[in-house]
């Protein structure tokens, strides 16, 4: 009888600590539960705050980039103006002088066409008439007027389905493609290709130097930083294909 009080006292209590055992495994699952809630909410929030910070940024940037354009437009545009009609007036008073002054008057009309078309590329409301289309051939035709490299331009002739941000966004990255790869690659010639029918893909690619991608994403500086979080903020894709020797391609997608 003794030894069947025994045996239930033990299981009794191996039953007890075995269910205060589960009861401690539950709270500490519980409580990891809660705390990955937590952290995951606090991730989201992270997430959300740098999306708003960046487009906070991009807002700025692209505001003071409209105000310069306009100041290029509406200032310095007019002054240059001013001075090619008094060198015009000056050949009408002194026709002597014409020689010496006509390609003065050649020069001022030419960096009176190059800041207007600087002026449109800046400011981003053209974009909103003419599209990427229009804007890229702008950009195009700017670049070759003073670069001596060869720059293939084509597209589908239809125009992406791009809100307005992605639209920007789309035609600031193919800016620093471009500013970056006349700066750094040393290539002779840059293709363009936009297609706008069955989705959106720009791709811009070069004969130039390349470079180890790995590499340039540990020790380069912002501009392939820049790039790849205006494409994630705008929700594109953003893809590089390089290796040194052969050349670079940049490609966004949606």
């Amino acid at each position: 009888m003794l030894s069947n009080d025994i045996a239930v006292t033990v299981i009794v209590t191996t039953l007890l600590i075995l269910l205060l055992i589960l009861g401690v495994v539950i709270t500490i699952v519980l409580a990891n539960r809660r705390h990955i809630r937590q952290e995951v909410k606090m991730a989201q929030l992270q997430v959300t705050y740098e999306q708003e910070l960046r487009q906070a940024e991009h807002e700025v940037q692209e505001q003071v980039l409209t105000n310069v354009a306009r100041d290029l437009h509406d200032n310095i545009g007019q002054l240059l103006t001013y001075i090619n009609i008094q060198v015009e007036q000056g050949k009408i008073n002194q026709p002597e002088t014409a020689p010496m002054l006509g390609p003065i008057s050649d020069t001022v009309q030419d960096t009176i066409q190059q800041v207007r078309m600087l002026s449109r590329s800046l400011n981003s409301d053209f974009l909103e008439n003419g599209g990427l289309i229009q804007g890229i051939t702008q950009e195009v035709n700017r670049l070759q007027q003073f670069r001596s490299i060869s720059i293939k331009w084509a597209h589908d002739d239809t125009e992406p389905a791009l809100d307005k941000n992605q639209r920007v966004m789309t035609f600031r990255i193919f800016q620093e493609i471009m500013n970056n790869t006349l700066k750094h690659s040393g290539a002779k010639e840059i293709s363009i290709s936009l297609k706008g029918q069955d989705g959106f893909a720009l791709t811009v690619a070069d004969n130039g130097r390349g470079f180890d991608l790995e590499e340039k994403r540990k020790t380069g500086g912002s501009g392939l930083k820049n790039m790849e979080k205006r494409a994630a903020l705008a929700n594109l894709q953003f893809s590089i294909t390089t290796s040194p020797g052969k050349g670079s391609s940049f490609a966004l997608t949606i």
